[in-house]
């Protein structure tokens, strides 16, 4: 059985759960940012390959929620500048979280969010897939298959 890479891409940047932070993260890079945190409490992390940038993410439904949502950010520039992002008014929410952990995660039933992703993959427009990652417009067209 082939073992699947950790970590969801979206162009050059690749998403995980913060217990496989060093499998997408070199490590010098991840541990100069979170010498900055300060404390900060995550849930995921997001690396940007093309500008360096590091992003720590909380997310306090990622176990439970088919979809979770973004909650505060904190930012580490590959400059070493840095900034909280708060949760935005209409928040952002995450697709396929199976991508962001491996098959053995514990949080979270897998192969049911692998099941989820087919689920719906199919009814979003190319169009709309643009806006999906926004849980008002997520939530305006869900009951297509749910």
């Amino acid at each position: 059985m082939k073992t699947r890479k950790v970590g969801k891409k979206v162009g050059s940047c690749i998403y995980a759960h913060k217990d496989y932070e060093y499998k997408i993260i070199p490590e010098i890079i991840l541990n100069k940012a979170k010498s900055k945190l300060e404390g900060f409490d995550y849930t995921c992390v997001k690396y940007d390959k093309k500008s360096g940038n590091v992003t720590f993410q909380l997310s306090k439904d990622f176990d439970t929620a088919h979809e979770p949502i973004v909650s505060q950010c904190f930012l580490v520039k590959a400059d070493g500048s840095c900034r909280v992002l708060p949760e935005k008014k209409d928040p952002q929410i995450w697709h396929h979280k199976w991508m962001w952990v491996a098959d053995d995660y514990t949080g979270f039933d897998v192969e049911e969010s692998k099941r989820r992703s087919e689920q719906w993959k199919d009814h979003v427009s190319k169009e709309e897939k643009r806006k999906i990652g926004y849980l008002s417009f997520w939530n305006s067209i869900k009951n297509r298959w749910e």
